[in-house]
C-alpha cells in the first residue's frame, strides 16, 4: 500500500512540476523569417497573392497531392485557407493534424527602389496544456529551418517571373 501511495504521489508531483514548467512559457509563438530580393511588387505577387502560386516555390507542395478550390488548400494532412491579401501583404490560416492552428502572414516591404524585403511569419496560439508548449519550443529550429528553404524557393521563383 504505501508503494502505491509513493508512486501516486510522486506521478502527482511529477505532473505538477512539469505543468509548473511549461506555464513559463508563452502562449503565443511567433516564428519569422525574411529576405531580400531585386524585384517588382507586379512579380513578387504572380508567386505569393494565390495559393495555386505556392506550387511554384513549397517543396512540400510539389511532393504531395495539392487540391486548391476557392481560396483553400489541402496539402496532405494540412491545410491553408487564404484569409485575406493587399498588395503588399497576405494572410492564411494554416491548421496542421495534431496541432493547434497557425495565423501565416507572408508580406513584402520596399526597401529601395527594386529591392523588397519578403517576411514570413507564423504565429500559433496555444493553451496551457504541458504538451502544446513543449511542442512550440520546436517551432524555431523545426519550422524556421523549413521556412528559410522555402524564401529561398520563393526567391527562385520570383526571379524567374518576367518584369512587367
Amino acid at each position: 500500500m504505501k508503494l502505491i501511495r509513493f508512486a501516486f504521489i510522486s506521478v502527482l508531483v511529477i505532473g505538477l512540476l512539469i505543468t509548473g514548467i511549461s506555464s513559463l512559457f508563452p502562449s503565443v509563438v511567433i516564428t519569422s523569417r525574411a529576405v531580400e530580393v531585386n524585384a517588382s511588387s507586379a512579380q513578387i505577387q504572380q508567386c505569393v497573392k494565390e495559393l495555386s502560386a505556392w506550387k511554384g516555390w513549397m517543396s512540400d507542395w510539389k511532393e504531395q497531392s495539392v487540391t486548391v478550390k476557392d481560396g483553400i488548400a489541402h496539402v496532405g494532412t494540412q491545410t491553408i485557407q487564404l484569409l485575406s491579401s493587399t498588395d503588399s501583404t497576405v494572410v492564411v490560416n494554416w491548421v496542421a493534424t495534431g496541432q493547434a492552428p497557425y495565423k501565416v502572414q507572408i508580406e513584402w516591404l520596399p526597401l529601395k527602389e527594386g529591392t523588397y524585403v519578403i517576411h514570413w511569419s507564423f504565429e500559433q496560439h496555444v493553451k496551457w496544456y504541458p504538451w502544446e508548449k513543449f511542442q512550440t519550443l520546436l517551432n524555431e529550429k523545426v519550422l524556421g529551418a523549413k521556412m528559410e528553404v522555402e524564401l529561398q524557393n520563393l526567391t527562385a521563383c520570383i526571379l524567374s517571373v518576367p518584369v512587367p
